[in-house]
């Protein structure tokens, strides 16, 4: 008679911890992968809408502007043309050399180096601390003095 003999092998405990571990940490991976796949939106892409910018509508006249927005009466003062020209930042050497950071007719602020035209007719002359001085040529008085704003400091 033949006898089956049944061989059991049995698995250490210290192969079969990080086997757990290891299939363990790649479920929580998957379920985070599945969890922000479902996050996202079907057609997030094409359900942005489109805008579309219309021009502004010319103002010709102020006067009838102002009186349909209830104001009575328009003055007719113009700004100085230094209003046209904001001073948001210096560097300045005692050699004469530096630059001033300029902001003009409310564009965005960009840096000027002395001897620069601002625009077409107005130069940056010279820069000292917190002021600038612009002028119609390079050599000539200054035409207009710019500080910065804020407080001094000592």
């Amino acid at each position: 008679m033949w006898h089956s003999q049944v061989v059991s092998r049995s698995i250490p405990s210290t192969q079969i911890l990080p086997a757990l571990v290891a299939a363990l940490l790649w479920c929580v991976a998957a379920a985070g992968a599945v969890y922000w796949g479902l996050q996202f939106p079907q057609g997030a892409v094409s359900s942005v809408p489109e805008v579309v910018a219309s021009a502004p509508m010319p103002v010709t006249d102020t006067a009838q502007m102002a009186r349909a927005l209830g104001q009575a009466q328009v003055s007719a003062a113009v700004a100085p043309e230094s209003s046209r020209f904001q001073l948001l930042g210096v560097i300045s050497f005692s050699s004469g050399h530096g630059s001033a950071l300029l902001a003009v007719d409310g564009q965005p602020p960009k840096a000027w180096r002395i001897g620069q035209a601002v625009q077409d007719g107005v130069y940056l002359q010279k820069v000292g601390p917190r002021q600038a001085w612009l002028g119609t040529s390079l050599t000539g008085s200054a035409q207009w003095e710019l500080h910065m704003a804020g407080p001094e400091r000592p």
